[in-house]
């Protein structure tokens, strides 16, 4: 029995579909726009829009509470503005052993994460493990701790992209690194 031409249509647009559908990388993503004028840098991406600022921009109360709970001596400060309208500072420097650390701050001061870079030794095993599993030989540049918003999670900075574990390894996130 023969199909009729509409029905043959039917077939393939809906075929065509799932395989587009089946077909999107599932990965971290981000639109990315960079605009560089004198001294002035803006990054954009599906996260906000970032803005390179002198450390003296970054209001008092964001600042101290920067400083009190990473203990860090800061050199370098970025705007972020988000979709939702909201701004917040991150603030980046390095604390007394020497490990570079990023707070993320309101300009009233409350923290929303702060990653610290760490020794490779400070990971628990559960997450070397997962880190073993799901890049055996990669080379890692950086190992960090994150806590956001009550959430912990450990860093891995590979070549163009990083990983992020929760302590007993039930998630792991993968993300692609922008350029």
């Amino acid at each position: 029995m023969m199909f009729h031409t509409k029905t043959w249509q039917s077939i393939l647009i809906i075929t065509g579909i799932t395989i587009s559908a089946f077909s999107i990388y599932p990965c971290n993503v981000q639109a990315q726009t960079k605009i560089e004028r004198e001294n002035l840098i803006i990054a954009q991406n599906l996260a906000g829009i970032e803005r390179q600022i002198p450390l003296e921009e970054v209001p008092l109360p964001a600042m101290a509470s920067a400083k009190t709970v990473s203990g860090a001596t800061f050199n370098l400060a970025r705007t972020e503005l988000k979709s939702d309208g909201s701004l917040f500072y991150k603030i980046r420097g390095k604390n007394q052993q020497g490990f570079e650390v990023e707070v993320q701050v309101t300009a009233d001061g409350n923290i929303l994460q702060i990653d610290e870079q760490i020794d490779p030794s400070a990971v628990p095993e559960t997450v070397t493990k997962a880190l073993k599993v799901w890049v055996p030989n990669a080379p890692i540049a950086s190992t960090w701790r994150s806590v956001r918003l009550g959430e912990l999670y450990y860093q891995f900075v590979i070549p163009d992209f990083w990983l992020e574990v929760t302590p007993d390894a039930s998630k792991v996130i993968i993300n692609r690194r922008l350029r």
